[in-house]
Order: C-alpha cells, then structure tokens, then sequence
C-alpha cells in the first residue's frame, strides 16, 4: 500500500487485478464478453489493437470503455489504496498485474456522470464473475474491494439498492467519533463528515455514514442546509470553505 502518485493511471476508471499469468488476452476477452450477453448485459469488442498492444474498446449500455494491459502486453500497473474492503484475511500479497477499465475518450469528460459510472461498474462485475479476479481497485476513492463483494455491491446498487459507499467511497471514522468520506467529491464535487455522538458504537457511526452517503450521492451537492432524508434530527450543511458537506444533530 502506498500514497505516492502515479500519473500515468486515469483517476476516472478502475482496475481488475490479477495474480501473475491469469491476465486474460483479447480472445478471451470476447469470449468471456458473449458470456455477459448471455447473462442479460449487451456487450462487445468494437475495436482491437494489436496482440503487442494488449487494449480493446468494449461497447456496453451504449457507451465506450477502454480496456487494456491484456496479456502478451504488459500488465498495467497496480494503483496504491488506502481503502481495503470485504477481504476475510487482508488484501493477497502479489497483485501486481492489473486490468485497467476506464471510459473512452469520447466520454471520459463525462466519466463521474451516473450513466457512465453505472455502465462501467456493471460492465466490470460482469467481467469479474467470468475471469479469475483476485481484487478490484476503484481509482477515484483508492479503496480495493474483494471480487464477490464487489459484485454484490453493485449488483445490488445497479438493481436499485443503497449507494456502494464502502467501495465506490471510502468512510474514515475519527478519535472524535465523526466519519469522514474519501471520494464522494468524484460524484458530487463535495466531501462529507458526519458528527459523532460520544455514546455511539463505532459500527453504528459508519452505518449512519452510509446512509448520509447514499442520501447525499441521490440528491448532488448542497448549496443550503437541508434535512438528511429518512434520518430525523440530520441537518446536512455545506462548508463555506472547502468542498465539505458537514452533517450534525439537530437539538
């Protein structure tokens, strides 16, 4: 795990990691891509360079993502995280070779829009129930999230469930007993904290964050106070400093 940047991965996109020599190539790809229309999602390979090059651009949900570092190129680097989610024993040592899924250039101004985020997570859990993925890195929130859990998020979000706030966010809860949000300013241009209550269990304040979070990714940024919907006494205010959203108790 690691901090510094590199530059060279887009922050808007993310990776599919493999243990060495399970990076599939393009032929694969098609393969596995004709499995996701069997599963009920369109998909399929409009462009291919060549084998040396190791990228397709894949069509999913009408719209265009590119996918590269297949094998025989080399694998695209492994971004650091600082986020780790659904791993039983830790994170697998090893996981150097990753699979990078972002949107093609003619929508990647518009890659943090639902649509594209939606078709790109879709597009990449069904990716992940038919290759040997080993874990998926979300760029824009440097978390890792193990495979199943991944796919049970997503699915559940892309079928009208609670916003993945652990996954596609990251919650931090402080000595003070706040939680703090890390990439939700990729969806809504604004961070969140939550106050702390000095009585609550530290699970009950991360669930209280995933609901604030999930609220907050439906309705987009605050430019006024307003009441966290379904939580009564949660007053969600934006910071006159900072792209912050600050959530506390009402008296």
């Amino acid at each position: 795990m690691g901090t510094e940047q590199h530059s060279d991965i887009p922050e808007a996109g993310l990776s599919l990691l493999f243990a060495p020599g399970d990076r599939p190539d393009a032929a694969q790809m098609a393969r596995v891509l004709a499995l996701t229309g069997e599963a009920g999602m369109a998909a399929a390979i409009t462009h291919a360079s060549p084998p040396s090059e190791g990228w397709i651009e894949i069509l999913a949900s009408g719209l265009a993502f590119d996918l590269s570092g297949l094998q025989p190129a080399p694998a695209a680097p492994a971004r650091p995280f600082e986020h780790a989610y659904g791993f039983a024993a830790g994170v697998p040592d090893g996981l150097r070779e990753a699979v990078l899924l972002v949107p093609s250039g003619h929508i990647s101004a518009g890659a943090a829009l639902p649509p594209v985020v939606r078709a790109m997570v879709g597009l990449a859990a069904n990716l992940v129930l038919n290759l040997p993925v080993a874990a998926v890195q979300w760029h824009p929130a440097r978390t890792v999230i193990e495979p199943r859990t991944f796919v049970r998020i997503i699915m559940n979000w892309l079928s009208g469930g609670a916003f993945p706030a652990l996954g596609l966010t990251a919650l931090t809860r402080a000595d003070d007993g706040s939680v703090a949000s890390s990439g939700l300013a990729y969806f809504t241009g604004q961070e969140v904290r939550v106050e702390g209550r000095p009585d609550e269990a530290p699970a009950d304040a991360i669930k209280q964050a995933i609901r604030v979070v999930d609220f907050l990714s439906r309705v987009g940024p605050l430019d006024r106070p307003c009441s966290v919907e379904g939580m009564p006494g949660l007053i969600a205010e934006p910071s006159q400093y900072g792209k912050l959203v600050w959530v506390w108790r009402k008296a």
